[in-house]
């Protein structure tokens, strides 16, 4: 799975999707993954840091984890 297709997965299954919008270069996938942090669904719950990640998939794996609860 690319970090595209994560990405899009998400915001389909997210309630707050809109307001991380759509990954559309995955070169800036960290300035992405902000935007996915700074959702209210997420805050809250002291999601990972993508700038201390240099692979998105590492970022994603922990950031899953957090979401795991939410449904």
């Amino acid at each position: 799975m690319t970090m595209k297709q994560w990405a899009d997965a998400l915001i389909l299954s997210e309630p707050d999707g809109w307001a991380f919008g759509k990954l559309l270069d995955e070169d800036l996938w960290r300035d992405w993954a902000v935007g996915f942090l700074r959702a209210s669904h997420f805050a809250q719950r002291i999601p990972p840091d993508p700038w201390h990640f240099d692979d998105w998939r590492e970022w994603a794996e922990r950031a899953y984890t957090m979401l795991e609860g939410q449904h």
